[in-house]
């Protein structure tokens, strides 16, 4: 019943977060069955899944990093085990799983900006959030980086809540900071460094409350440090190899101006006009200084959040050597997001020429989306194999690009068919050549045996038997 309350409640007051919602769910459902990939990222939570689920084992550790021994937390994982449980161990499910986890998110973001701020920036904020299709291509990567987002609103609310004398949110918002960078990236760990950094500049200040927080935020690694000892400090040595092997001696300004201009700028003007060219990456700027320049004229020093948020993100990757991608940056998009809305909605003409050029560019890339590649098209490329072959053993090889041979091995797995060393058919997997050359090209490597081409979604599969 009082669920039932609060969404009736919702409805009748909160018509503009309504109408947001709409435009997001549709956005989000349309080519979602061509938009889901089903490679490495997704296929890690799945057979975490399938352990849980069929081996009875749970492990206490996520995906492993691009460098080698540098393992998530697990909750990313944990929290799939709900759609996979659903959907039979299918992942037809998690794609619609993110929409409603996207749905919520857009729905905590504009009640959390309207009482931060008021209930036109929520409009903005929120609507920005909802129809950007880079927001959108996130959330349908199902990867942990996602969750960074909804994380970052939380540590936007606690602040603010601190600010207003309530130190319990502090300790909270390091848990919450905490959980994002051992579960869905590290490099979390700047927005955590700018959260701790701001709330120094609250007048009244409490030793005890700093350090209830700095516990809240390492009671997270528990999982990991449990891992760690149970494997010989591999983790704990594999940090110090990357502290090595990552500290950075080069130019510090070269480097700093080449994260602003080349990665975190055309990041955040793709993210809001699918492009990272001069004339938007130049208009995305202006738009942010004009935001920081209005707060800055509130006087409030929580304000100052959301320009350290970005400024010590930038600062923190200079000492890297090592390579930094644009999503590092994700981090980074609420506080955007935020100066963004404040600057727009303080002009008329500014505001429509922003929701005119934003509007037009997301939603045409939205409707012209396409994918050469997707679970869809992987699904139906597993079952053909397991239905050609008859019952009979086989194995499979993927002459594939490295992009998109991954998740085949899970999807054999759930589907009953495991591919054999030395089956009695073998199936492979091709991308680009013509079916005809395919063919020529394999009867020459197998002579005697009987050479087909069939399945042409993207894929070509070539199958290999024995004449009977």
């Amino acid at each position: 019943m009082i669920f039932v309350e609060f969404i009736n409640r919702l409805i009748r007051k909160e018509i503009p977060l309504i109408f947001i919602l709409l435009i997001g769910l549709v956005l989000r459902l349309y080519k979602i069955g061509q938009a889901f990939p089903f490679d490495f990222d997704q296929e890690v939570p799945a057979n975490a899944a399938y352990d849980f689920f069929v081996n009875h084992k749970i492990t206490l550790v996520g995906q492993e990093l691009s460098f080698k021994g540098f393992f998530l937390g697990p909750l990313h994982n944990w929290i799939q085990f709900v759609p996979y449980k659903f959907c039979g161990l299918l992942p037809d499910c998690i794609p619609y799983f993110y929409i409603l986890i996207g749905l919520f998110t857009i729905i905590v973001l504009y009640l959390t900006i309207k009482v931060i701020f008021d209930s036109k920036t929520a409009f903005i904020a929120s609507a920005i959030y909802a129809i950007s299709f880079s927001a959108i291509s996130f959330e349908r990567g199902v990867n942990s980086n996602y969750f960074l987002f909804l994380s970052s609103i939380g540590l936007l609310f606690c602040l603010y809540k601190y600010f207003l004398g309530e130190n319990k949110y502090f300790i909270l918002g390091s848990f919450i900071a905490g959980v994002a960078v051992v579960n869905f990236n590290p490099v979390f760990i700047f927005s955590t460094i700018a959260f701790f950094i701001t709330a120094l500049l609250r007048a009244k200040k409490n030793l005890i409350i700093f350090i209830s927080s700095g516990f809240a935020f390492l009671i997270n690694y528990l999982p990991l440090v449990i891992f760690n000892f149970r494997h010989d400090n591999i983790l704990w040595d594999n940090f110090f190899n990357f502290i090595n092997q990552n500290a950075a001696s080069s130019n510090y300004l070269e480097k700093s101006i080449f994260l602003f201009r080349d990665v975190s700028l055309p990041f955040f003007s793709y993210y809001l006009f699918q492009s990272g060219s001069l004339i938007f990456a130049v208009i995305t700027l202006a738009l942010i200084l004009i935001g920081i320049y209005f707060l800055l004229k509130v006087g409030n020093n929580f304000y100052l959040f959301l320009p350290i948020w970005i400024i010590v993100t930038l600062l923190g990757f200079i000492p890297y050597k090592g390579w930094v991608p644009n999503y590092y940056f994700q981090q980074t998009l609420l506080p955007v997001i935020l100066l963004v809305s404040v600057s727009i909605r303080k002009n008329i003409l500014i505001f429509l020429a922003f929701i005119f050029i934003f509007l037009f560019i997301n939603v045409k890339s939205s409707v012209n989306y396409n994918t050469i590649i997707n679970y869809n098209v992987k699904k139906d490329a597993v079952n053909y194999v397991i239905n050609d072959s008859r019952g009979e053993t086989f194995n499979v090889y993927y002459q594939l690009p490295i992009a998109v041979n991954t998740g085949y091995s899970f999807l054999f797995k759930v589907f009953g068919g495991i591919p054999q060393e030395g089956g009695k058919n073998l199936y492979i997997f091709e991308f680009d050549e013509p079916s005809y050359n395919l063919k020529l090209k394999y009867q020459k490597v197998f002579p005697g045996k009987m050479v087909s081409v069939g399945f042409d979604k993207f894929v070509k599969i070539v199958s290999i038997k024995n004449v009977n």
